[in-house]
């Protein structure tokens, strides 16, 4: 299997070591030992620590990450996967409105914003 120094896991990742220590804090993985005052970790952590930065990049929250890691056979639903991308689906279609609103504005006639009525329109939109 092999050991990876923390130093080397955070080098890989392109991760600060810091934030593989929390990790470790909070349970979402586990050291094997240290080597002088380095943590060592199994390789295979290489793996879960993909899963949790891939996972914080699609917005989940790193106790929802715990739950999944958790589940030894399969920590990836692909359920819940569906779920967090039909989440992005809207978030991406409120910031492509957000941006159409935004270049709008910026070559609209109106010389201030606030007397433009699509402008009123994009912050009622993004305000309720």
């Amino acid at each position: 299997m092999g050991e990876i120094l923390i130093s080397e896991l955070a080098e890989f990742l392109k991760t600060p070591s810091s934030t593989i220590r929390y990790y470790e804090d909070i349970g979402l993985i586990h050291s094997i030992g240290r080597k002088g005052l380095q943590r060592v970790f199994s390789k295979n952590v290489i793996v879960t620590m993909q899963l949790i930065l891939l996972g914080k990049k699609a917005g989940f929250s790193l106790d929802e990450l715990k739950v999944m890691l958790s589940i030894k056979d399969h920590p990836v639903s692909k359920q819940v996967l569906l779920n967090k991308a039909e989440q992005i689906d809207h978030q991406i279609e409120e910031l492509d409105q957000l941006r159409k609103g935004l270049r709008h504005v910026s070559q609209c006639r109106f010389e201030n914003p606030l007397e433009c009525e699509k402008f009123k329109k994009i912050l009622n939109l993004h305000t309720q």
